[in-house]
């Protein structure tokens, strides 16, 4: 969906398209190609989440966590992200973990906090994985790190096959 133009995308969404109305969140969301509207970006999320987007509810529960274009609400945040935390969205649940960790919200619970941290690690390409409790949730941009050492993993092994096979 990526290499579609705005106007490509909004004629999907028009037509009912999930990933397109859920690209489109993205797209404002984080400025990709417009300038940066958190109440578009809204709209479409929660267009999408009705139909079914866990994406969506990631999302969304990002912005009431951090308060962008909506009050910061913790509670809503957790409501989102357990949404987007029941198909699996580690980044999901990487908030809960935070908010469990913290106390936003909700009643600090480290047991939680961890149990949630021991969910993301069993899957093994996340970084911060020997970090301790306080450490692994004072992440400000855990997808950022992630990418990153997702990143450094990718041009480890182009360099090890670029070692063993001489060429790229």
């Amino acid at each position: 969906m990526s290499t579609k133009n705005i106007e490509e995308l909004e004629s999907l969404a028009k037509n009912g398209d999930v990933g397109a109305i859920y690209e489109l969140g993205k797209r404002y969301y984080n400025g990709t190609g417009v300038d940066v509207n958190y109440a578009k970006a809204k709209g479409y999320f929660e267009v999408a989440a009705e139909r079914g987007s866990q994406g969506s509810n990631y999302y969304l529960g990002k912005m009431f966590y951090n308060g962008n274009g909506v009050s910061t609400n913790h509670l809503k945040a957790k409501e989102y992200f357990e949404k987007a935390s029941s198909a699996d969205n580690v980044f999901a649940k990487y908030y809960l973990g935070k908010l469990y960790y913290w106390g936003d919200g909700v009643e600090k619970d480290y047991n939680k906090a961890n149990e949630y941290k021991v969910t993301i690690l069993n899957k093994p390409i996340y970084a911060n994985q020997r970090a301790g409790l306080e450490e692994f949730y004072s992440l400000t941009d855990f997808e950022g790190v992630t990418k990153d050492y997702v990143g450094e993993i990718q041009e480890k092994v182009f360099q090890e096959y670029k070692g063993l096979f001489g060429k790229e």
